[in-house]
């Protein structure tokens, strides 16, 4: 079974505010109307004076980081007010929906989990680089906590030498920022209010992180992903995020129409598309022997130059052609 080490912010210490990890210990940053270390005055309630000392901001006391205390769960996010994310022009963004990606069941994480029968969930998620994710919030999931580790930490399910995230609120789910993914893979570990199994779960997330070549150079949109003729897709396999074209386009960017695609050379002719780009539909058909016209649709007449003397009947064929020479003619 694996340990769970946790960070200072990991049991919620601010009752009515944002935590945030500082040295070894924590600080907490309170909602509107709340003070005190840990957010836990209200600012409309009269302070006694032994509240009062308390109530000045101070960093708390370091977790020792070699103790695997238990993980004390929130009950609510009621009280987090979480930064709101703000998309720039032209950031790209894409869905993590818990009903569409493949969830393996994995181990509890030590006692991370509210319910240790249910286990944990092992997820991983593949994302062009420059990319933010939006985790979705559902009936199937919502994540409530998140960090960002090491991959011995990952391995090991500990926080140490890891760091807690921020994600920011959007209309549906979390905004797990691009500035949080490197180029490869990402290890994370986080909490999951799951609904199917009543509880709460730890999260082991691997986020890997590839190059796109669906953009041209110096595209900024994703409208001009393969030339809004495709799709931005890869596979476990591939280095790279490519585009899958639409039918009758190709290219590396979907940026070819292809006019050959409908087969529209006839007897088995070879079809050649002129590249034109989107706008040209334009295409030579290279003919079989024997046959002849724009599309190779008709057989070559041998005959039309009467090559038969003496009165034979000439005969075409996709060959040639041959004579039938009267009585005595040869």
């Amino acid at each position: 079974m694996c340990s769970f080490i946790l960070d200072p912010c990991a049991s919620n210490p601010c009752h009515h505010g944002n935590c945030s990890t500082s040295g070894d210990g924590y600080l907490c940053a309170c909602s509107d109307g709340y003070e005190g270390a840990n957010c836990e005055h209200s600012r409309h309630s009269p302070l006694l004076p032994e509240q009062a000392e308390a109530s000045s901001p101070r960093q708390s006391r370091p977790v020792t980081s070699t103790l695997e205390p238990d993980v004390i769960l929130p009950h609510s996010r009621a009280t987090v007010t979480l930064p709101t994310w703000q998309p720039r022009a032209g950031q790209k963004l894409v869905d993590l929906k818990w009903d569409e990606i493949e969830i393996l069941p994995d181990v509890a994480c030590g006692n991370a989990s509210s319910n240790t029968s249910a286990g944990g969930r092992l997820v991983s998620f593949e994302v062009p680089q420059n990319t933010s994710i939006k985790i979705r919030q559902d009936a199937t999931a919502s994540l409530i906590l998140l960090w960002k580790v090491t991959t011995a930490g990952f391995k090991q399910c500990s926080l140490i030498d890891g760091r807690s995230v921020t994600l920011l609120q959007a209309l549906g789910g979390l905004v797990l920022s691009e500035e949080m993914l490197a180029l490869g893979s990402n290890y994370f570990i986080g909490f999951l209010n799951d609904s199917v199994t009543k509880c709460i779960v730890a999260l082991r997330l691997t986020v890997i992180v590839k190059v796109s070549t669906c953009m041209p150079a110096g595209g900024q949109s994703d409208k001009f992903q393969c030339s809004g003729k495709g799709k931005c897709i890869t596979k476990p396999d591939e280095a790279t995020f490519f585009c899958e074209c639409e039918d009758q386009y190709w290219g590396s960017l979907c940026e070819e129409f292809d006019a050959c695609q409908s087969q529209p050379c006839q007897n088995n002719a070879t079809c050649t598309d002129l590249a034109q780009k989107h706008n040209g539909n334009n295409f030579t058909c290279s003919c079989l022997p024997g046959y002849t016209g724009e599309l190779c649709q008709s057989e070559i007449d041998h005959c039309i130059q009467q090559p038969c003397q003496n009165g034979g009947t000439c005969s075409s064929n996709i060959h040639g052609f041959t004579c039938q020479c009267p009585e005595g003619k040869q």
